[in-house]
């Protein structure tokens, strides 16, 4: 179901076309205590293990070339975006450093992009990204400024499910060092392309916008696409160790479609197991609604 489902939220298949080899998976070979000792519980979880495949060389260089990195990402988003960004965290992939960061002002969202490495002569190369991932990650961020006050109700939803179920969200560190699909919170993550919102892109990039309400205008212009935003909401379990409650799943899915108030888009809800994988950021198995089958959909207000 896991692989079904990151498949249709396309989480990280632009990485790992880019990176070429880098698995978002456990190592099969490896024995059952070994898969069991790369786990540990949301709470706990901070990116820490975080890894791709070949990426154990490039990943030492990061660390004595750490600064040179952040400089030429810092560089690579003022020059092309015009944004000042935070860098979470560098991990080492085949042939590069994978940077994760955060945009420090609107519009918020988190992305990643892929630093080249010449590990025989020591060199930091040239910083890059898959074909429409920074886009797509800003335009999320165009989207929640666009639908600040619905965005505000899911949040206050979110919240709500907190207090009243046993479950969580995961750790505001874990979501800066490992998230890359755009606007996220510890609670849901949203993800789409600018090629779905043209218009709100281009203002963005030409400075020709006044308002939040500008944005918003312009992606009311485009027409809506039930597969033009999508949106995750994630809870964890919160006893230790804990596999994810179907009975607790389905209630969650009744109260959100219950609910009025929340931004247009296609909404999915989980449901996830308390331990996460840590070289992957992914929860050992998660229950709930099905993308492509049972998607909530919630379209704009007429």
């Amino acid at each position: 179901m896991r692989q079904k489902r990151e498949i249709y939220w396309v989480i990280l298949i632009s990485m790992t076309l880019i990176l070429g080899g880098c698995s978002f998976i456990s190592n099969e070979t490896g024995d059952k205590k070994n898969a069991e000792d790369g786990y540990m519980p949301v709470q706990d979880y901070t990116g820490q293990g975080y890894s791709f495949n070949y990426g154990e060389k490039t990943g030492e260089f990061a660390k004595k070339h750490r600064q040179k990195i952040i400089d030429k990402v810092h560089h690579f988003f003022m020059e092309k975006y015009g944004l000042n960004v935070t860098v979470h965290n560098l991990v080492g992939a085949k042939n590069a450093v994978v940077a994760f960061v955060e945009s420090k002002q609107n519009p918020k969202f988190h992305t990643s992009v892929m630093v080249g490495v010449d590990l025989q002569n020591q060199k930091v190369g040239g910083v890059g990204a898959y074909e429409g991932d920074v886009e797509g990650a800003i335009t999320t961020g165009l989207y929640a400024m666009a639908y600040e006050k619905e965005f505000q109700n899911l949040d206050a939803f979110c919240e709500r499910i907190v207090q009243k179920y046993p479950v969580m969200g995961m750790r505001e560190e874990a979501v800066n060092n490992t998230r890359v699909t755009g606007y996220a919170t510890p609670f849901y993550y949203i993800s789409t392309s600018e090629l779905d919102f043209p218009k709100a892109y281009d203002a963005f990039l030409k400075k020709n916008y006044s308002s939040n309400q500008d944005f918003r205008n312009l992606i009311e212009e485009t027409k809506f696409n039930k597969k033009g935003m999508l949106i995750s909401l994630t809870f964890y379990m919160k006893k230790q160790h804990s596999l994810p409650d179907k009975k607790i799943a389905n209630e969650i899915i009744e109260l959100f479609k219950q609910s009025k108030g929340f931004p247009p888009g296609n909404y999915g809800v989980f449901i996830e197991s308390n331990d996460i994988l840590k070289r992957t950021g992914t929860s050992k198995k998660d229950v709930g609604s099905t993308p492509g089958i049972d998607d909530i959909i919630i379209e704009p207000q007429k």
